[in-house]
């Protein structure tokens, strides 16, 4: 399949030559890996209008398994936390960038709409 045609986009001229579409999909529990630099837990601080992102480190001490918060990642929108998190490489994989993005996206809408945020939920809005 091969549909050509010249687009404007913002800054430059594309020239939409696409050889193949692809429906997308994901499984939360098949297709997670986990990363192995860490994870994290999300919160509000509507007080100080902040973003909070408490970067987790995994530890292994007599077969019990114990995780350290190391950090704490303060910021007023998701892109500076996340990019903050890439930059200070807490993470180590594309799924989990990308998956912090959503997260703290989700996170700053519940911010600035007042809405009841929960990590790893759907926003009711």
């Amino acid at each position: 399949m091969s549909k050509k045609e010249l687009i404007q986009g913002r800054w430059f001229k594309i020239n939409k030559n696409i050889e193949k579409e692809i429906t997308a999909k994901y499984h939360k529990i098949h297709d997670w890996v986990i990363d192995p630099s860490g994870y994290f837990l999300i919160d509000i601080d509507r007080e100080n209008n902040l973003l909070k992102a408490g970067y987790c480190k995994f530890n292994q001490l007599d077969k019990s398994q114990i995780n350290d918060m190391v950090a704490i990642v303060s910021g007023k929108t998701a892109i500076e936390i996340v990019n903050t998190l890439i930059r200070e490489k807490y993470i180590s994989s594309l799924q989990h960038a990308a998956d912090m993005g959503i997260e703290l996206c989700k996170a700053e809408l519940a911010l600035k709409h007042n809405l009841k945020y929960t990590q790893d939920k759907d926003l009711k809005i």
